[in-house]
């Protein structure tokens, strides 16, 4: 994890987690031939709890003479401008700032109970091979030493070592689906088996030594690839032969995607994989390329009705691209290609603007502007997929049902 030389920004919340690493880290720093600078992130979640916290970190380099450097936003507020939860904005403000430091090592305070919770968090959701694999001891630059120690080991060397650390009062709640896994699922694991922190480690263990054969395996089939070769390999391997091809792309293919492109390996189509990117299959090749000329196409609908504190409690936003407050619809939801004269009042901007000039502004190639999908009730169109929300029908604090919309193409060839 560690060179000689290295300068290493560690990720401090002032937890016990990370308070122990940072110390760590830096009362170690000549053995391990290392500069240590604590990186401190203050949210804007909890009030003066979150500044305080910060304040703590602060004050604790100030003692110990370890370089700090911190930044201040407010996650809740830009994460509904950004369209994302505050968890998944959080965290990838958080790497966005560790890596503006430009350091040869950014470490974070993952430990063994966060990967047990991450991994069933996984399962819970639906995952494959890869995603039980947890999170990795490394990733490019970022380190995680503390990933086989449990939170109860970093809670006791703390106090032996009397390292102080601040609790975050919002670990007791379970609003989120984390704090749920581990305040209410994990005692019921420990209850069957008081080693079941290390049972974890094993299997994730073990997961990572199948998913690094299997990678092994597809290593050998490069594409455009004739399928005949393929008829005889087994699915793991052809899948994940695919899903490299689909990454040199840019393309991760969740599930439905990498079904629907392995349909192609019996049978002469293609599939929408990115935009104009599709995958073919013809004379017996399977490959990735750019269609000018896109096919016309079907909108497929699946639509959903939650309460505001399910849909705020869930992890929704990431399976249905389109939501808006279902009291404010007027009669049917409809789902259309763009039609001459379309206009839309856009939510948070509350300027009218023709549909036209807006894909012109969202530089949505000319051969898509036709599979995009307008999504429309009996007062007009109340969103873009994908792109846009109406004014009149956006979430606020009176919002009490929810309204979700998913939609994918089937292609008319």
């Amino acid at each position: 994890m560690l060179k000689n030389g290295d300068t290493v920004a560690v990720g401090v919340s002032g937890g016990a987690d990370s308070m122990l690493l940072l110390t760590y880290l830096y009362e170690n720093r000549e053995k391990y031939g290392i500069k240590v600078v604590a990186a401190n992130i203050e949210h804007g979640i909890r009030g003066e709890e979150s500044v305080s916290d910060t304040e703590f970190v602060k004050s604790y380099c100030k003692d110990k003479g370890i370089e700090f450097r911190g930044i201040s936003i407010n996650a809740p507020e830009e994460a509904e401008k950004a369209g994302l939860g505050c968890e998944e904005y959080s965290r990838n403000k958080r790497y966005e700032f560790f890596g503006s430091l430009c350091t040869d090592k950014i470490a974070t305070a993952h430990n063994l109970t966060d990967n047990a919770e991450t991994v069933l968090f996984r399962l819970a959701r639906g995952t494959s091979v890869k995603g039980a694999c947890g999170i990795p001891p490394v990733r490019g630059n970022i380190i995680r030493p503390l990933i086989d120690c449990s939170s109860a080991e970093i809670r006791e060397y703390c106090r032996e070592k009397g390292i102080p650390f601040v609790i975050d009062s919002t670990n007791c709640e379970n609003e989120y689906s984390r704090n749920y896994i581990r305040n209410e699922i994990l005692p019921l694991f420990e209850k069957l088996n008081p080693s079941y922190e290390q049972a974890f480690a094993r299997f994730i263990a073990s997961a990572n030594e199948d998913e690094e054969c299997l990678n092994a395996l597809a290593e050998k089939y490069g594409f455009p690839h004739k399928l005949g070769e393929l008829e005889n390999e087994r699915p793991a391997v052809i899948k994940r032969a695919v899903q490299r091809y689909a990454n040199e792309y840019g393309i991760t293919l969740d599930e439905k995607h990498l079904n629907s492109v392995l349909a192609l390996l019996n049978k002469d189509g293609r599939v929408q994989l990115k935009g104009s990117l599709f995958a073919v299959q013809s004379g017996g090749m399977l490959e990735i390329k750019e269609l000018a000329d896109l096919p016309e196409a079907a909108f497929l609908c699946e639509s959903k009705t939650v309460d505001i504190d399910t849909f705020n409690n869930g992890n929704l936003k990431k399976e249905f691209a389109f939501f808006c407050d279902c009291d404010k619809i007027v009669g049917n939801v409809t789902v259309r290609k763009r039609q001459e004269g379309d206009e839309i009042t856009l939510a948070k901007r509350g300027v009218t603007k023709s549909l036209k000039k807006l894909f012109n502004e969202l530089k949505i190639p000319e051969n898509e502007r036709k599979r995009t999908a307008v999504i429309c009730d009996g007062g007009g169109i109340i969103g873009i997929y994908g792109y846009a929300l109406a004014e009149r029908v956006k979430l606020n604090k009176n919002t009490k049902k929810v309204f979700m919309l998913k939609i994918s193409l089937e292609d008319i060839v």
